[in-house]
């Protein structure tokens, strides 16, 4: 009964179906569609946008450079770009993606931002000198790491970010599993969004071993916030006075 009660154990080993290279242009665009809209309509895309206008909001920044890591459809790029228009500021995006095949439906979506400049890379390591962004950002990515990977890549997130860094994901939990389960069968047809949304969820990291690995990565102070629909956020702002 305390097994059954307890903290739900990580789930490792495994493959999401959309890191394997023979899904058709077809599946991958959709389940990109997908993931745009479960993160406009559950949080995801609130999450991140809240904490950076926060950071962004108390140093009075006119123009930004910010560094998006495993961008996907680059859905979160535009929901900042469309921001910070409204807001008259200035903000260059480098979005960073493994697979040439979702940068190809990131390119064709974003043809109406020049803000984003899109570049095919895999990360961990990132591929920039230290601070070369104002922020570094990481949506839906770190579920799918090793512990080991996700130290490395704070590490590196915190070395090549000026101001702040960033990392907006899924928080584990049993709740978050079946729901995450409904609402992708619900709005979807795509088996890729089936299969990968409540895997995803068991792959997520708590809070407690999200602070562990910032730890270990040497970040610092660091904030942890909880937000709607199974969100989790991982913030670490720099300030001035703080070294290496």
């Amino acid at each position: 009964m305390v097994t059954a009660l307890g903290p739900l154990p990580r789930l490792q080993g495994v493959a999401e179906l959309l890191d394997r290279p023979d899904n058709s242009d077809e599946e991958v665009r959709e389940n990109l569609q997908d993931i745009e809209r479960l993160n406009r309509y559950f949080g995801g895309a609130r999450t991140a946008l809240l904490h950076l206008s926060r950071m962004i909001t108390e140093r009075s920044q006119t123009r930004l450079t910010i560094l998006d890591i495993a961008t996907g459809g680059a859905d979160i790029p535009r929901t900042i770009c469309r921001w910070a228009r409204r807001q008259r500021l200035g903000v260059t995006i480098e979005a960073v993606d493994r697979s040439h095949q979702v940068l190809a439906a990131a390119a064709e979506w974003s043809a109406g931002y020049p803000e984003i400049r899109l570049r095919q890379e895999e990360a961990p390591p990132l591929p920039y000198p230290d601070d070369s962004f104002d922020y570094v950002l990481c949506s839906l990515f770190f579920h799918h790491l090793t512990e080991a990977q996700g130290i490395h890549l704070l590490w590196e997130m915190r070395r090549v970010a000026r101001h702040g860094l960033i990392v907006n994901d899924l928080m584990r939990s049993r709740r978050a599993r079946l729901l995450t389960g409904i609402a992708t069968r619900l709005l979807s047809g795509n088996h890729l969004t089936r299969h990968d949304g409540p895997m995803s969820v068991l792959r997520g990291f708590r809070s407690e071993e999200l602070l562990h690995m910032s730890i270990e990565a040497g970040l610092g102070d660091v904030r942890i916030s909880l937000h709607p629909w199974f969100r989790i956020a991982l913030v670490n702002e720099i300030t001035p006075c703080a070294g290496r």
